[in-house]
């Protein structure tokens, strides 16, 4: 046996709790598997217990918080040490291409590769442990070695339930307003006055012959559905307080429900009870098409006593079907058809602004395939190119663009065409020196031993100023004016803000400032009393709450977007003004695309028609818009660089 190749990753995170093992492409890689009950989410079932897999796929049952990933390859059985792993199972796995990579639930991979030496069937071990004390998640190691006859899904090592108790059905007779009381008085979610108790209970309350056979009134006030759920069972007094009960009794076995009612907290329990391990049942029926079922209680490490039950759910709820003596594999539903289009209410505009022909981007734009494209003398030139595979912001600078990208630092394409890593990681979202000059971010760490550290370059010599890690991740940059960085470190209500100068103590300022204008330091702050405009004079003035108002350069005006119809509200010292846009501008603030300001009196947007893309530009001062439609060398999707906010006359 040889151990062929590994690929680790100490801090992947699931999404939707999902572990993903993923086929890389390749054009020239095998044909899919005849079974498409094979394919990826080809049924209803999740990820199972421990893991499914299937024809170029591994989806593994981990929950939110970080994992420990091992891949391996191997060119034959490779011994395993079970007592070292809590679960462990094997399947039979296809891979098309000889590639394997993690990946995400909902598309892509991440960039490692792990080579299988060889296309084809596999044989796939998925073992888990938790995690040493201290650490997040699991630790998971997945095992491939080809196999011609690979034979279906076994169970081999269990320590975890595979079977769950059944819900016992309360939510679902008493409603959800009175099973919040039960939370709260057990003292989950944010603390509560005691008060509480005499609000009015929210949502219809349950039932009155339900209450009647608990012997109970119907529930008005918190307290009444706190006396109900103590009467049911399901919370336990103790003292002046209350704790859920470890163990309440099913609600079937406590009432006589109706036909309906019962049967849907039938169905909930079985749901709770069956539906991972159903999963599991799902898979071995999808390899097997159809697969034997007298030897599933062995095959799946579960008690003969439990089989019927679990089958007879899996059938119930479409996952597989009787075939004979075995199982076989339910395809997806399809949604169901909507008989009558749902009419489309478009709000009314009598006119949207006309655009006339206008100058190409005056910093420039990121092409979609990372080319750094600037015009000169009215042609586009391309200046360098970005190779990481995402890229974020693109500043003008002193020294040339720089580009926010995946994987740390991000790039500098100097003005001679040169192009060089940051000396530093400012992040997806850094901030930028009036005069173009200094450039800072903070660095952000996500995983199981989350970080951040802001830090100010200076993008004229490659000097770099940092502040400490700490383990946490709440500092953001504001803006650098006159050479100092302006930081907040909290969430939005509570942060508090700070400026800095390197070589000193970070300096308190008011806090709450969530957005800093580097021409004029003047600033918008958010906190629980409001929001506040401090202008440049120094003057602190509430700010209107029924939009989202943003800092426009120079920070005596404010703005806001209004998506339907495409709008925008302008604030000075008078009433809020709205500003008709053009049909199709872009006003989602995400990057990379979002609205930017191209001078203090002009904000670009852009505009995706016919399968190019359009810069749309808007002059404040006349009120014209004019356009620029992008060259086909700017790609799919580009985006502008924000240049550096000189004035500019006119």
């Amino acid at each position: 046996m040889t151990l062929l190749g590994i690929l680790e990753e100490d801090e992947y995170l699931p999404e939707y709790g999902t572990l993903v093992v993923r086929d890389r492409y390749a054009a020239d890689g095998l044909d899919p598997l005849g079974n498409e009950l094979l394919g990826e989410l080809a049924t209803e079932a999740l990820s199972g217990t421990v893991a499914t897999a299937g024809d170029g796929w591994v989806h593994g049952h981990a929950g939110d918080p970080f994992q420990s990933v091992r891949l391996e390859a191997h060119d034959a059985p490779p011994p395993v040490v079970l007592d070292d792993w809590e679960d462990v199972v094997e399947s039979p796995f296809h891979s098309r291409s000889g590639r394997v990579a993690l990946g995400f639930l909902t598309g892509g991979e991440h960039d490692g590769t792990l080579e299988l030496g060889r296309r084809g069937l596999f044989r796939a071990r998925i073992a888990r442990r938790a995690a040493a004390a201290g650490e997040e998640g699991d630790v998971w190691l997945v095992q491939f070695w080809p196999s011609a006859a690979p034979g279906l899904p076994r169970w081999v090592r269990r320590t975890r339930p595979a079977l769950f108790a059944p819900d016992a059905g309360w939510q679902q007779v008493l409603g959800y307003g009175v099973m919040s009381a039960a939370w709260t008085a057990a003292g989950y979610g944010p603390p509560r006055p005691d008060s509480w108790l005499d609000e009015p209970l929210q949502g219809d309350p349950p039932d009155a012959a339900i209450c009647a056979q608990l012997g109970v009134e119907r529930p008005v006030t918190q307290r009444d559905a706190v006396a109900l759920l103590v009467a049911a069972g399901v919370l336990v007094a103790e003292g002046d307080a209350h704790r859920l009960a470890d163990h309440p009794p099913l609600a079937a076995d406590r009432l006589s429900l109706p036909e309906g009612l019962a049967a849907q907290v039938e169905r909930a329990a079985a749901s709770a009870r069956y539906t991972w391990v159903a999963a599991d049942l799902t898979s071995v029926a999808a390899w097997g098409d159809p697969a034997p079922a007298d030897d599933l209680a062995e095959r799946l490490l579960i008690a003969p006593a439990d089989v019927p039950g679990l089958v007879a759910y899996a059938v119930a709820d479409r996952l597989v079907q009787r075939v004979g003596e075995g199982i076989a594999a339910q395809p997806r539903r399809q949604p169901e058809r909507v008989p009558t289009p749902v009419p489309v209410v478009v709000p009314s505009r009598t006119a949207h602004p006309a655009t006339i022909p206008g100058a190409p981007p005056r910093a420039g734009v990121i092409g979609g395939n990372g080319e750094v494209i600037v015009w000169r003398a009215g042609e586009p030139v391309v200046l360098g190119h970005v190779p990481d595979r995402y890229r974020y912001r693109a500043h003008e600078t002193t020294a040339g663009i720089t580009v926010s990208t995946s994987g740390g630092p991000g790039t500098l394409v100097r003005w001679d065409g040169t192009t060089e890593r940051l000396p530093v990681d400012l992040g997806t979202n850094p901030v930028r020196s009036a005069d173009g000059r200094f450039m800072a971010g903070v660095e952000h760490h996500v995983g199981r031993r989350s970080w951040d550290r802001p830090h100010l370059l200076d993008v004229t010599t490659g000097e770099v100023a940092s502040l400490p890690r700490t383990d946490e991740l709440t500092r953001r940059a504001l803006a650098v004016v006159d050479g100092a960085l302006y930081y907040t470190d909290g969430d939005q209500l509570t942060a508090r803000t700070f400026r800095w100068r390197p070589g000193t103590d970070p300096e308190p300022l008011a806090p709450g400032l969530w957005q800093v204008d580097p021409l004029s330091g003047a600033a918008l702050e958010r906190g629980t009393g409001g929001v506040f405009h401090h202008r440049p004079a120094g003057t602190r003035t509430p700010v209107p709450a029924d939009r989202q108002y943003q800092l426009a350069p120079g920070g005596e005006l404010l703005y806001a977007f209004q998506y339907a119809p495409p709008s925008i509200w302008l604030l000075d010292d008078g009433e809020p003004a709205e500003h008709p846009l053009p049909e199709g501008c872009d006003l989602s603030t995400a990057i990379p695309s979002a609205p930017f300001w191209e001078t203090p009196a002009t904000l670009v947007f852009t505009h995706e028609r016919g399968g190019g893309s359009r810069l749309v530009r808007w002059d404040l001062r006349s009120g014209r818009f004019d356009h620029f439609d992008l060259p086909a060398v700017a790609g799919y999707r580009p985006f502008a660089v924000q240049p550096v906010l000189r004035a500019v006359a006119g």
